[in-house]
């Protein structure tokens, strides 16, 4: 600790001059390197051209250099810092933003020229870290501020030396060099770059301007983006305003064209239960029912016989119960809304502490298998769509994405290797549709396996499609009666379709 009652010194004064040489070798290197090689030898020597977000990376790592160098000529000043910092922000923003839509790709893809293996975005990122963590060195390294602001000698500026001189020249020049490049190769207001750009060319028949990133531009901020996806509709949460959806129980009015009617053979109470129960699946001759993140079995009466919870949170989350299936000889998978899921089985002699990281409610009921129990299914087409259903066959686990507020035309299944839960395949299936119709009208509340084909029921249009996996297309449709108004859960008997409708188990069968 510093004791700013003793008078300045010599060694203070040295302190200071060599603190102001490191912030100038840090404002210098910042420019001539990760700017500088960018600019010369990956853009004019290597044809590299920089996207919007480049440009935007590069201007704020010049940005950062050009105030260290302010410093090194006026003297340290808290807002020359506070200026780094705020730049240093917004640059890990702009860069985690860019590697964000490229991280995940598989080895060897990316965006761009790499270095040492390492694409371009994601150096950004490193840069960018590497000036929080070295001036923040520097400022903990730092000698008094008082004998910082007493190597000024009360002047105006500090004197450059021949160092100094030679590191403004630097960055100026690669400064320079930038701003032609960008106007060059994205041209001057309005056109501001491309996504996806071309090659850099001096020849400009080569040279493309584009203005086309305006387009959309203030239709509102989001931070989340594309993942801005609103919550199914549920039995117990309707989400039907928020989705921009109107449920139509006429099957009519179906997106498909329809091969038959179906009819209410039988309709029968569940029993003991006052929450809107949300899915009905069959696993080994028991009926599941799930509400958010309670879930029964139901004995021959349709009254409870276990009743339990989960714990949705912890791990992989696991989000409002959607479906739950066979898996291995004793145990069912609970699928989230999310698609993440928990393995688990009844065991009347469960332990109650290894059940608390899991469930809630029943801990002496059911217990998780398979280590922690949870996993994730990490899909393609459906990355930005939840799912309200999930089926199995034995083999294979497989979903189907909902419409929601950003996607209400595409429909895809998507199916994960149990052994593993890694994505095994994905399809949009093909269908016999009505003129300007698309299957991603429909609102897939149940499905089941059988035979090799998924049979999927929709709470929109009360239509239930029979879909051949081989095949990958809808073979058949079938109208459910307008008078079910609230579709959930599918179970399969032979010819007949069993579904939940406001608490009630309703048994169908075609006409």
């Amino acid at each position: 600790m510093y004791d700013h009652t003793r008078p300045i010194n010599d060694g203070d004064l040295k302190k200071a001059k060599t603190f102001y040489d490191i912030v100038c070798w840090g404002g210098l290197l910042i420019v001539l390197l990760p700017v500088g090689i960018a600019n010369i030898i990956l853009g004019y020597m290597m044809g590299d051209s920089p996207c919007t977000l480049c440009w935007g990376q590069r201007q704020q790592m010049a940005y950062i250099g050009v105030v260290a160098l302010f410093m090194v000529r006026y003297g340290f000043k808290p807002k020359y810092l506070a200026t780094m910092l705020v730049m240093a922000a917004l640059g890990l923003y702009s860069s985690f933003r860019h590697l964000g839509n490229h991280a995940a790709r598989d080895v060897g893809q990316g965006f761009g020229l790499d270095v040492f293996g390492i694409h371009t975005q994601m150096w950004a990122e490193i840069v960018f870290w590497c000036v929080v963590m070295l001036f923040g060195l520097a400022c903990f390294l730092a000698p008094r501020v008082d004998a910082l602001l007493a190597e000024m000698k009360g002047k105006p500026w500090r004197p450059l030396t021949a160092f100094y001189k030679w590191s403004f020249g630097i960055v100026a020049f690669i400064v320079a060099s930038n701003c032609f490049q960008a106007l060059w190769s994205t041209g001057v207001p309005p056109n501001w770059g491309q996504g996806d750009p071309v090659r850099f060319s001096f020849n400009p028949k080569y040279v493309i301007w584009d203005d086309s990133s305006w387009k959309g531009m203030w239709g509102g901020i989001n931070f989340l983006g594309r993942r801005d996806v609103k919550d199914p509709d549920f039995a117990y949460a309707p989400n039907a305003k928020k989705l921009g959806i109107t449920f139509d129980n006429d099957a009519a009015k179906s997106p498909v064209v329809l091969n038959g009617q179906m009819k209410v053979v039988q309709s029968r109470e569940i029993q003991g239960i006052d929450k809107p129960i949300n899915m009905i699946s069959e696993v080994r001759g028991q009926y599941f029912v799930a509400s958010k993140y309670d879930f029964w079995v139901l004995d021959d009466g349709l009254k409870p016989v276990v009743s339990a919870a989960i714990d949705p949170w912890f791990s992989a989350n696991v989000l409002d119960i959607v479906g739950i299936t066979e898996y291995q000889e004793d145990a069912f998978v609970i699928m989230g809304m999310n698609k993440s899921l928990l393995r688990a089985r009844l065991n009347p002699n469960a332990d109650d502490v290894k059940g608390w990281a899991n469930f809630t409610a029943g801990r002496t009921q059911v217990e998780a298998v398979g280590g922690l129990g949870r996993a994730r299914i990490d899909t393609e087409r459906a990355k930005y769509s939840y799912i309200h259903s999930s089926a199995t066959d034995g083999r294979y686990i497989f979903t189907a994405s909902l419409p929601d507020n950003k996607n209400k035309k595409t429909f895809v299944i998507s199916k994960a290797l149990m052994a593993d839960w890694m994505l095994s395949g994905e399809f949009v299936p093909a269908a016999d549709l009505k003129d300007g119709r698309t299957l991603g009208e429909l609102y897939v509340t149940g499905m089941v396996y059988e035979d090799g084909k998924l049979y999927a029921v929709s709470k929109n249009f009360n239509t239930l499609i029979v879909i051949d996996i081989a095949r990958e297309e809808v073979t058949a449709a079938y109208g459910l009666p307008a008078e079910l108004t609230d579709i959930r859960g599918l179970v399969k008997k032979g010819d007949r379709f069993e579904i939940v409708d406001h608490n009630k188990i309703v048994t169908l069968s075609l006409q």
